[in-house]
C-alpha cells in the first residue's frame, strides 16, 4: 500500500508542474477591444469624437466584467467524471469478485467506495465551443455606445448626441478541459480524492465599429466619422485590431471526499464534500478567483438490469459574482455486454439568491425626441447598450449520453456527449469527452 501513496503524490504533484500558463491577459486583451472603439480617431467639426468616451466608459466596464465572469465560470465549474473506477471488486473472501453489475456512472456519482487501500486514476479531455450565451450567439454579439449629453438635460435634444457607435464583436471563444483525478479507499467506506483540470482558453475575434449617424442621414453633413472620410463622404464603418488571444494551465483543484453510509439490497447511500481551490488564473478566465464548497447526497441501486442513481447538491460559493447553487444530477447506467456499458444523464443547476449586478448588461439608453431646423419631429429613440438579454437566474438543463467500455478488470475507457437543454449562461453547442481511469 505504501508504494501506492508514494506513486499517487508523485502524480499529483508532477500534473501542475508539467502545465504552462501563457503570459497574455485575456480579460485585458477584452478590455482593450472595447477601449480602442472608444478611442477611435473621430474627425467632424470640434472634435466631437471625444463626447463618446465620458458616457460610455462605465458602460463598457459592467459589459467586460459580465461577459469576463460568465467566461470564467464555464472553465471553472465544469463537471468532473465520477469518483468511482468502472468495476469495484469485493476481496472480502479472498478473491476478487466484481461488486458492481456495469460500470457505473460517467459525471453523477454512485454510492460505492473503491475498497480499503485501493487507488484509481482517472483522466478525461472535453472540448467546449461556448458558442452562445443566453441564448445570443457569440458571433452576433452586439454593442453601442452613445453621445455624452453636452447641453440641457436631456440626450438627444440637439443633432449630434442622437449619433452612436456600434460594436460588433464576433466573438469565438473555446476552451479545452483535462482532468486528472485520482482516489483513495482510506477504509471500505471512506475515498479521498483529488481533480487537477487543466484548462486551454482561446478568443478570437474580428470586431467591427460603425457609427450610426443621424446627423448624416438627416443633412447630409456628418458631424462623427472614422479619419479618413469628410463631414460629406464620411467614413461610418472602421474594422478595429483583431482579437487573438490564447491562455493555458492548472483550472481549479478539486479536493473530495465521500462516505458510504448505507448499504441495501436494492440501493446504497453516500455523502460527498467538495472543496474548489482558486488556483487557476482569473485575469486569463482558467479559474473563478474564488474557493467553493458543495456537498452533495448520493444515492444509487441496481433494478433489474438498470442501475439508477441520484445526486443532490448544494453548491456554496464565496465568489461575489456567483451565486450558491442547488443541483440534481439523475440517470442510469446499463450494462449492454460484458465490456460495455450504457449511461443517459441528465443535470440542473439552479441558482438561488439575489440577480448579481456584476452579471448585469446595461439597460436601454433613450434618446429623447429632437424637433429639427426643417421642422421635422424626430421621435423619441431606444438604443440598447447590448444585445444579451438580462436575466434573474441563468438555470442550466442539461442532458448526457455516453458508453463506457472495460477492457481489463482494471482500465475503464469513456466516451460521453453533452447537450444543453435550455440557453441559460454561457452554453457549448455540445461537449464531446473522452477519457480513461485505471484501479491499482
Amino acid at each position: 500500500m505504501r508504494w501506492r501513496m508514494i506513486l499517487a503524490i508523485v502524480l499529483i504533484v508532477s500534473i501542475p508542474a508539467i502545465s504552462h500558463a501563457q503570459s497574455e491577459n485575456l480579460r485585458g486583451s477584452l478590455e482593450d477591444v472595447f477601449s480602442d472603439v472608444l478611442e477611435l480617431e473621430l474627425a467632424g467639426p470640434g472634435n466631437h469624437g471625444d463626447h463618446f468616451t465620458p458616457a460610455n466608459v462605465g458602460a463598457s466596464a459592467s459589459i467586460i466584467e459580465a461577459l469576463g465572469n460568465f467566461i470564467s465560470a464555464s472553465a471553472a465549474s465544469f463537471p468532473l467524471s465520477s469518483t468511482t473506477p468502472g468495476v469495484v471488486f469485493d476481496f472480502s473472501s479472498g478473491v476478487p469478485v466484481a461488486a458492481t453489475t456495469s460500470a457505473g456512472p460517467i459525471f453523477a456519482e454512485n454510492a460505492t467506495t473503491v475498497g480499503k487501500g485501493a487507488l484509481t486514476f482517472g483522466a478525461t479531455v472535453s472540448q467546449l465551443n461556448l458558442a452562445r450565451l443566453r441564448g445570443v450567439r457569440t458571433q452576433d454579439f452586439l454593442f453601442a455606445f452613445t453621445h455624452q449629453d453636452i447641453a440641457d438635460p436631456g440626450l438627444g435634444d440637439r443633432p449630434t448626441e442622437r449619433d452612436y457607435i456600434e460594436l460588433a464583436l464576433d466573438l469565438d471563444l473555446s476552451a479545452t478541459v483535462a482532468a486528472f483525478q485520482a482516489s483513495y479507499g482510506l477504509t471500505d467506506r471512506i475515498d479521498l480524492g483529488i481533480a487537477i483540470p487543466y484548462v486551454s482558453l482561446s478568443m478570437s475575434g474580428d470586431p467591427v465599429a460603425r457609427m450610426n449617424s443621424f446627423t448624416f442621414a438627416s443633412t447630409d453633413t456628418a458631424f462623427h466619422y472614422f479619419e479618413g472620410g469628410t463631414s460629406t463622404e464620411p467614413i461610418l464603418s472602421l474594422r478595429t485590431t483583431p482579437l487573438d488571444e490564447s491562455a493555458s494551465g492548472i483550472g481549479d483543484i478539486a479536493l473530495r471526499g465521500k462516505v458510504h453510509v448505507f448499504a441495501g439490497a436494492r440501493g446504497d447511500v453516500a455523502l460527498l464534500a467538495e472543496a474548489r481551490l482558486p488556483t487557476g488564473d482569473e485575469e486569463n478566465f482558467l479559474g473563478s478567483g474564488s474557493s467553493s464548497f458543495k456537498f452533495m447526497f448520493i444515492t444509487s441501486g441496481q433494478w433489474g438490469g438498470i442501475n439508477p442513481h441520484l445526486n443532490l447538491a448544494y453548491d456554496r460559493r464565496s465568489s461575489d459574482y456567483e451565486r450558491d447553487q442547488i443541483e440534481m444530477t439523475w440517470g442510469f447506467d446499463q450494462k449492454a455486454t460484458d465490456d460495455l456499458t450504457i449511461v443517459v444523464e441528465w443535470a440542473g443547476e439552479f441558482e438561488m439568491g439575489d440577480e448579481i449586478e456584476e452579471l448585469k448588461f446595461p439597460e436601454l439608453t433613450t434618446i429623447g425626441a429632437y424637433e429639427g431646423p426643417d421642422g421635422n419631429t424626430y421621435a423619441t429613440q431606444y438604443v440598447t447598450p447590448s444585445n444579451i438579454p438580462n436575466r434573474s437566474a441563468d438555470n442550466i438543463l442539461s442532458s448526457g449520453v455516453g458508453l463506457k467500455y472495460t477492457p481489463s478488470p482494471k482500465m475503464t475507457l469513456i466516451a460521453n456527449v453533452i447537450f444543453p437543454l435550455n440557453d441559460g449562461g454561457l452554453r457549448s453547442s455540445w461537449i464531446p469527452t473522452v477519457g480513461l481511469s485505471i484501479s491499482l
